[in-house]
């Protein structure tokens, strides 16, 4: 993976979306807010390169600066752009504020097959938004993974009625604690 980037990177106003060419399935990783594409220490690039090496997926990776619908509707106009043959599907992983954005968006998207979210701070908009959102989805669509120490695990029992939850014991926000990966979540509870 040394010295390996995205072999594509869109841009288009806010929205930058990192791209790795693979199969028509295709594993779109939303950041948390403020994030990169990259993420820290280049996890998320790191992750793209795995997963496209590993199971030949194309990869989308998106940086989370708005959590608007345009926002949303700007990442898919990207995957889209890219497949001439529309036979395309999407699993997505969510990591903290864009797990709750695939929630929120993605539930009537028909090219998004399954979505995992890891720590989605479930606090925000939930009778709103969050709460209608995850109803929406359902188990079929939808884990929601949180660490035992995130701030959200103390609400988990308000959805776990229509969401598939995993807790990972000793795990913060940012996973710390946790004897997981991004790479296995997405092997064991996405793309399989």
């Amino acid at each position: 993976m040394k010295n390996r980037d995205f072999t594509q990177i869109f841009i288009d106003g806010d929205t930058k979306v990192g791209y790795i060419p693979g199969s028509a399935r295709v594993l779109f990783i939303k950041t948390g807010q403020g994030g990169t594409i990259y993420g820290y220490e280049n996890k998320y690039l790191n992750l793209a390169i795995q997963a496209n090496e590993k199971y030949g997926c194309s990869v989308f990776v998106s940086a989370t600066l708005d959590d608007s619908i345009e926002a949303h509707l700007r990442d898919m106009a990207v995957i889209n752009s890219v497949f001439v043959n529309k036979s395309y599907q999407i699993y997505c992983l969510g990591v903290s504020k864009g797990g709750l954005i695939e929630i929120w968006h993605g539930a009537n998207n028909p090219k998004i097959k399954r979505t995992v979210t890891v720590n989605a701070p479930l606090m925000i908009n939930f009778h709103s938004k969050t709460l209608p959102a995850i109803k929406n989805l359902g188990k079929d669509k939808l884990t929601m993974i949180y660490g035992s120490l995130d701030p959200s695990y103390k609400y988990v029992p308000f959805v776990e009625k229509w969401a598939n939850i995993e807790i990972i014991e000793g795990a913060d926000h940012n996973l710390n604690g946790a004897e997981i990966n991004l790479l296995k979540i997405v092997e064991d509870m996405l793309l399989f």
